[in-house]
Protein backbone atom coordinates (compact mmCIF):
# COMPACT_ATOMS: atom_id res chain seq x y z
CA UNK A 1 0.00 0.00 0.00
CA UNK A 2 0.93 3.34 -0.97
CA UNK A 3 -0.06 6.39 0.84
CA UNK A 4 1.06 9.91 0.19
CA UNK A 5 0.32 12.56 2.59
CA UNK A 6 -0.26 15.86 1.00
CA UNK A 7 -0.80 19.77 2.23
CA UNK A 8 -2.41 22.75 -0.42
CA UNK A 9 0.39 24.79 2.10
CA UNK A 10 3.70 24.66 4.13
CA UNK A 11 2.87 24.13 7.36
CA UNK A 12 -0.05 22.43 7.68
CA UNK A 13 1.70 19.02 9.48
CA UNK A 14 2.15 17.04 6.71
CA UNK A 15 5.52 15.71 7.96
CA UNK A 16 4.44 15.53 11.31
CA UNK A 17 1.86 13.38 10.54
CA UNK A 18 3.63 11.41 7.86
CA UNK A 19 6.42 10.78 10.93
CA UNK A 20 4.11 9.75 13.00
CA UNK A 21 2.23 7.63 11.19
CA UNK A 22 5.25 5.79 10.05
CA UNK A 23 6.23 5.46 13.71
CA UNK A 24 3.10 4.11 14.82
CA UNK A 25 2.97 1.41 11.53
CA UNK A 26 5.94 0.10 11.89
CA UNK A 27 5.53 -0.10 15.83
CA UNK A 28 2.28 -2.40 14.88
CA UNK A 29 4.59 -4.58 13.34
CA UNK A 30 3.68 -3.55 9.78
CA UNK A 31 7.21 -2.91 7.40
CA UNK A 32 6.67 0.42 6.31
CA UNK A 33 8.88 2.84 4.43
CA UNK A 34 8.84 6.48 5.11
CA UNK A 35 9.90 8.28 1.87
CA UNK A 36 10.66 12.53 2.11
CA UNK A 37 9.88 13.42 -1.19
CA UNK A 38 9.75 17.57 -0.15
CA UNK A 39 13.02 17.12 -2.27
CA UNK A 40 14.17 21.03 -2.41
CA UNK A 41 13.75 21.52 1.80
CA UNK A 42 13.92 17.21 3.30
CA UNK A 43 13.34 17.34 6.29
CA UNK A 44 11.72 14.49 7.58
CA UNK A 45 14.60 12.66 8.77
CA UNK A 46 15.46 15.07 11.80
CA UNK A 47 12.68 13.44 13.49
CA UNK A 48 14.04 9.85 12.48
CA UNK A 49 16.24 7.73 14.49
CA UNK A 50 18.53 6.64 10.84
CA UNK A 51 21.60 4.69 10.26
CA UNK A 52 23.73 3.18 7.76
CA UNK A 53 22.97 5.30 4.83
CA UNK A 54 23.08 4.22 1.77
CA UNK A 55 23.41 6.90 -1.23
CA UNK A 56 22.59 6.82 -5.16
CA UNK A 57 23.46 9.85 -7.13
CA UNK A 58 20.54 11.23 -9.31
CA UNK A 59 21.05 13.02 -12.66
CA UNK A 60 19.21 13.84 -15.73
CA UNK A 61 20.61 13.69 -19.12
CA UNK A 62 21.07 17.09 -21.04
CA UNK A 63 22.96 17.99 -24.12
CA UNK A 64 26.63 18.71 -24.78
CA UNK A 65 27.79 20.65 -27.86
CA UNK A 66 30.27 19.59 -29.78
CA UNK A 67 31.88 22.43 -31.62
CA UNK A 68 34.09 19.76 -33.52
CA UNK A 69 30.94 18.36 -35.51
CA UNK A 70 28.31 21.28 -35.12
CA UNK A 71 27.39 22.70 -38.77
CA UNK A 72 25.69 25.84 -37.34
CA UNK A 73 22.52 24.79 -38.95
CA UNK A 74 20.30 25.64 -36.22
CA UNK A 75 18.04 23.32 -36.53
CA UNK A 76 18.34 22.60 -32.83
CA UNK A 77 17.09 25.86 -31.77
CA UNK A 78 14.38 25.82 -33.82
CA UNK A 79 12.95 22.05 -32.56
CA UNK A 80 13.77 23.02 -29.30
CA UNK A 81 10.34 23.71 -27.65
CA UNK A 82 11.55 24.96 -23.68
CA UNK A 83 14.14 27.45 -25.89
CA UNK A 84 17.02 25.29 -24.14
CA UNK A 85 19.20 26.52 -26.96
CA UNK A 86 20.02 29.16 -28.59
CA UNK A 87 22.13 29.31 -31.67
CA UNK A 88 24.52 32.42 -31.31
CA UNK A 89 27.44 33.44 -34.43
CA UNK A 90 30.11 30.95 -33.10
CA UNK A 91 28.07 27.79 -31.75
CA UNK A 92 25.63 26.93 -29.29
CA UNK A 93 24.61 27.97 -26.13
CA UNK A 94 22.29 25.58 -24.13
CA UNK A 95 20.55 26.65 -20.77
CA UNK A 96 20.47 23.50 -18.37
CA UNK A 97 17.77 24.77 -16.37
CA UNK A 98 15.26 25.05 -19.15
CA UNK A 99 16.13 21.39 -20.52
CA UNK A 100 13.46 18.46 -20.33
CA UNK A 101 15.57 15.87 -21.61
CA UNK A 102 13.61 15.65 -24.46
CA UNK A 103 16.23 14.15 -26.90
CA UNK A 104 15.29 16.14 -29.34
CA UNK A 105 17.58 18.29 -30.31
CA UNK A 106 20.28 15.37 -30.18
CA UNK A 107 18.44 13.02 -32.10
CA UNK A 108 17.35 15.21 -34.80
CA UNK A 109 20.70 16.63 -35.02
CA UNK A 110 21.92 16.04 -38.78
CA UNK A 111 25.39 15.89 -37.68
CA UNK A 112 25.11 14.13 -34.01
CA UNK A 113 27.05 17.60 -32.48
CA UNK A 114 24.52 17.22 -29.24
CA UNK A 115 25.35 14.05 -27.89
CA UNK A 116 23.47 13.58 -23.99
CA UNK A 117 25.16 12.91 -21.19
CA UNK A 118 24.36 13.10 -17.36
CA UNK A 119 24.17 15.68 -15.64
CA UNK A 120 23.78 15.79 -11.50
CA UNK A 121 20.75 17.06 -9.79
CA UNK A 122 21.33 15.70 -6.66
CA UNK A 123 20.97 12.50 -4.63
CA UNK A 124 18.98 9.66 -3.32
CA UNK A 125 19.99 8.59 0.43
CA UNK A 126 17.99 5.20 2.00
CA UNK A 127 18.79 4.09 5.60
CA UNK A 128 17.38 1.83 8.23
CA UNK A 129 15.16 3.65 11.11
CA UNK A 130 15.12 1.08 13.59
CA UNK A 131 12.57 -2.53 13.50
CA UNK A 132 10.27 -2.59 10.61
CA UNK A 133 11.01 0.99 9.51
CA UNK A 134 12.99 2.49 6.48
CA UNK A 135 13.54 6.02 5.45
CA UNK A 136 14.40 7.37 1.79
CA UNK A 137 14.73 11.06 1.12
CA UNK A 138 15.75 12.84 -2.31
CA UNK A 139 18.34 15.65 -1.90
CA UNK A 140 18.06 18.27 -4.88
CA UNK A 141 21.36 19.81 -5.03
CA UNK A 142 21.52 23.47 -4.47
CA UNK A 143 20.88 25.71 -7.48
CA UNK A 144 18.85 23.27 -9.13
CA UNK A 145 15.42 23.76 -10.36
CA UNK A 146 13.89 20.56 -11.96
CA UNK A 147 12.82 19.31 -8.63
CA UNK A 148 9.70 17.23 -9.93
CA UNK A 149 12.19 14.66 -12.04
CA UNK A 150 14.28 13.99 -8.61
CA UNK A 151 10.70 13.47 -6.60
CA UNK A 152 10.06 11.12 -9.32
CA UNK A 153 13.45 8.99 -9.55
CA UNK A 154 12.87 9.51 -5.45
CA UNK A 155 9.46 7.92 -5.48
CA UNK A 156 10.15 4.98 -8.17
CA UNK A 157 13.07 3.67 -6.15
CA UNK A 158 10.92 3.77 -2.89
CA UNK A 159 8.45 1.85 -4.84
CA UNK A 160 11.11 -0.67 -5.59
CA UNK A 161 11.33 -1.73 -1.85
CA UNK A 162 9.60 -4.71 -0.75
CA UNK A 163 7.62 -3.54 2.38
CA UNK A 164 4.09 -3.08 3.30
CA UNK A 165 3.16 0.32 3.47
CA UNK A 166 4.92 2.83 1.69
CA UNK A 167 4.78 6.44 3.01
CA UNK A 168 5.41 9.46 0.86
CA UNK A 169 6.01 13.12 3.02
CA UNK A 170 5.19 15.11 -0.32
CA UNK A 171 6.32 18.52 -1.44
CA UNK A 172 3.62 21.39 -0.45
CA UNK A 173 1.31 22.87 -2.75
CA UNK A 174 -0.09 21.26 -6.07
CA UNK A 175 2.42 22.08 -8.46
CA UNK A 176 4.02 19.25 -10.54
CA UNK A 177 6.86 17.99 -8.18
CA UNK A 178 3.45 17.13 -5.69
CA UNK A 179 1.79 15.10 -8.80
CA UNK A 180 4.52 12.97 -9.38
CA UNK A 181 4.66 12.36 -5.35
CA UNK A 182 0.74 11.22 -5.38
CA UNK A 183 0.90 9.94 -8.91
CA UNK A 184 1.78 5.84 -8.35
CA UNK A 185 -0.63 5.89 -4.70
CA UNK A 186 -3.04 4.22 -3.54
CA UNK A 187 -4.72 7.02 -1.15
CA UNK A 188 -4.13 10.28 -0.75
CA UNK A 189 -4.37 11.92 2.61
CA UNK A 190 -5.06 15.54 2.67
CA UNK A 191 -3.83 17.52 5.51
CA UNK A 192 -5.65 20.93 6.78
CA UNK A 193 -5.62 23.78 9.18
CA UNK A 194 -8.60 25.25 10.11
CA UNK A 195 -7.86 28.68 8.51
CA UNK A 196 -9.05 30.62 5.11
CA UNK A 197 -5.78 30.07 4.28
CA UNK A 198 -5.58 26.26 5.24
CA UNK A 199 -8.99 25.86 3.59
CA UNK A 200 -8.32 27.05 0.77
CA UNK A 201 -5.62 25.53 -0.51
CA UNK A 202 -6.74 22.47 0.92
CA UNK A 203 -9.35 22.36 -1.62
CA UNK A 204 -6.72 22.72 -4.37
CA UNK A 205 -5.33 19.57 -2.77
CA UNK A 206 -8.62 17.64 -2.73
CA UNK A 207 -9.22 18.86 -6.62
CA UNK A 208 -5.88 17.52 -7.86
CA UNK A 209 -5.74 14.25 -5.60
CA UNK A 210 -9.35 13.57 -7.17
CA UNK A 211 -8.63 14.58 -10.89
CA UNK A 212 -6.17 11.57 -10.39
CA UNK A 213 -8.82 8.93 -9.59
CA UNK A 214 -7.56 8.39 -5.75
CA UNK A 215 -9.37 7.73 -2.79
CA UNK A 216 -8.66 10.36 -0.70
CA UNK A 217 -8.92 11.09 3.32
CA UNK A 218 -9.05 14.56 4.90
CA UNK A 219 -7.43 15.08 8.05
CA UNK A 220 -7.76 19.06 10.23
CA UNK A 221 -4.67 19.82 12.42
CA UNK A 222 -3.97 22.26 15.19
CA UNK A 223 -7.87 22.09 15.64
CA UNK A 224 -8.74 24.61 18.64
CA UNK A 225 -12.09 24.76 18.88
CA UNK A 226 -14.97 25.55 16.64
CA UNK A 227 -14.58 27.05 13.12
CA UNK A 228 -18.01 27.46 10.86
CA UNK A 229 -16.11 27.56 8.03
CA UNK A 230 -14.87 24.19 8.10
CA UNK A 231 -17.83 22.81 8.46
CA UNK A 232 -19.64 24.45 5.20
CA UNK A 233 -16.15 23.08 3.62
CA UNK A 234 -17.11 20.13 4.45
CA UNK A 235 -20.54 20.03 3.27
CA UNK A 236 -19.62 21.48 -0.16
CA UNK A 237 -17.02 19.25 -1.12
CA UNK A 238 -18.79 16.19 0.57
CA UNK A 239 -16.47 15.17 2.67
CA UNK A 240 -16.28 13.87 5.96
CA UNK A 241 -12.77 14.24 8.48
CA UNK A 242 -11.16 11.00 9.17
CA UNK A 243 -9.40 12.41 11.88
CA UNK A 244 -8.88 15.85 13.90
CA UNK A 245 -5.72 16.49 16.04
CA UNK A 246 -5.34 19.30 18.62
CA UNK A 247 -3.75 22.42 18.65
CA UNK A 248 -0.81 21.43 21.04
CA UNK A 249 1.42 24.27 21.64
CA UNK A 250 4.16 21.94 23.58
CA UNK A 251 3.93 19.68 20.08
CA UNK A 252 5.22 22.57 18.32
CA UNK A 253 7.60 23.14 20.30
CA UNK A 254 9.09 20.11 20.44
CA UNK A 255 8.58 19.73 16.65
CA UNK A 256 10.73 23.13 16.86
CA UNK A 257 13.78 21.70 18.86
CA UNK A 258 13.91 18.43 15.88
CA UNK A 259 11.52 16.23 18.77
CA UNK A 260 8.68 14.09 17.60
CA UNK A 261 7.05 11.94 20.18
CA UNK A 262 3.52 11.20 19.36
CA UNK A 263 2.85 8.82 22.67
CA UNK A 264 3.79 12.00 24.59
CA UNK A 265 0.45 13.66 23.60
CA UNK A 266 -2.50 11.92 24.59
CA UNK A 267 -5.03 14.30 22.66
CA UNK A 268 -2.93 13.83 19.27
CA UNK A 269 -1.75 10.25 20.09
CA UNK A 270 -5.60 9.26 20.28
CA UNK A 271 -6.13 10.73 16.76
CA UNK A 272 -3.25 9.13 15.41
CA UNK A 273 -4.55 5.98 16.52
CA UNK A 274 -7.79 6.68 15.02
CA UNK A 275 -6.27 7.45 11.60
CA UNK A 276 -3.80 4.39 11.74
CA UNK A 277 -7.48 2.13 12.21
CA UNK A 278 -8.69 3.62 9.27
CA UNK A 279 -5.89 2.62 6.71
CA UNK A 280 -5.61 -0.72 8.18
CA UNK A 281 -9.24 -1.74 7.52
CA UNK A 282 -9.30 -0.03 4.40
CA UNK A 283 -9.79 -2.54 1.31
CA UNK A 284 -5.95 -0.84 0.44
CA UNK A 285 -4.70 -1.36 3.83
CA UNK A 286 -5.98 -5.09 3.95
CA UNK A 287 -3.82 -5.91 0.86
Amino acid sequence: MTITIMSGKGGAGKTTLSVSLALELAERGKHTLLVDLDVEEPNTGIFIDKQGDKRLEASVMQPVWNSALCSHCGKCTSLCQFHALVKLPDGVMIFPDLCHSCYACSDLCPVGALPMKPARIGEIVRYTAGNHLLFIEGILDVGQEISSVLVRQTRDIALSEDVEIRIFDAPPGTACAAREALNRSDLVIVVTEPTPFGLHDADLALKLSRASGKKTLLVVNRADGEFPEMEAFLKKENITVTATFPWIRELSQSYSEGKLDPKGFPGFYASLQTLAETILNSPEGAR
